[in-house]
């Protein structure tokens, strides 16, 4: 029984400009004295990483938001970097950051592929948030309880991600990465005991990305 399904287009290129988009972080700039530096941004969720970088057998390291290291032909030292500086150098690459992924739970009615009303309202929602990425990638996971038994419930897990994969027809036409999958009853919101109808654990969990 298949339990994942994937459409893939252009990864390749989708993959290459995420790897560029990270680089955003840290990046080089030229022209201004030093000629070249690196500077440590901090991300969205207000943690910074850090970076050690040797050249000529010296090194040095970053670990603070806003830090800089002049990248020197005898190696790297510490330099201050005024915010203005950074915004003027970097904020190109600092605008063209990926937006944060998005994920929605879907619940449904029963044993069936019915979303409840609540869900059904979030369809709108989803498309609207689709068609403002143009090369979203979106993963769609379905769930069940676990009343039924385990291959049944991983069909109908499988079934339920595909349905809301329909439902989103023509946005997802403009994806570069649809994955389809299936956790059955593996995966609950609530854990439950074997047999529990248990509404909370059916559901569809789709990021988009």
């Amino acid at each position: 029984m298949t339990n994942a399904e994937s459409t893939t287009r252009n990864m390749c290129a989708l993959r290459l400009r995420r790897i560029g988009l990270n680089l955003a972080c840290v990046l080089l700039a030229t022209g201004c004295a030093p000629k070249a530096y690196m500077v440590l941004l901090e991300q969205e969720d207000g943690r910074t990483g850090s970076v050690v970088v040797t050249h000529a057998g010296r090194s040095a390291s970053l670990d603070k938001a806003g830090a800089g290291l002049a990248l020197n032909a005898d190696g790297p030292s510490p330099i201050d970097v005024d915010p203005a500086r950074i915004l003027a150098d970097f904020g190109a690459a600092m605008a063209a950051q990926p937006l944060p992924p998005q994920t929605f739970v879907l619940y449904f009615d029963g044993v069936g592929v019915a979303l409840m009303p609540e869900s059904q309202a979030k369809i709108n929602d989803i498309r609207k948030i689709m068609s403002t990425r143009p090369a979203p990638d979106v993963s769609i996971v379905g769930h069940t309880d676990r009343a039924g038994d385990d291959a049944a419930n991983e069909a109908l897990g499988l079934t339920r991600a595909r349905a809301v994969r329909d439902m989103l027809t023509r946005e997802i036409t403009a994806a570069v990465s649809v994955e389809i999958a299936s956790h059955g009853e593996r995966n609950p919101l609530l854990p439950t005991a074997d047999g529990v109808s248990e509404p909370r654990n059916r559901r569809v969990e789709l990021t988009i990305r």
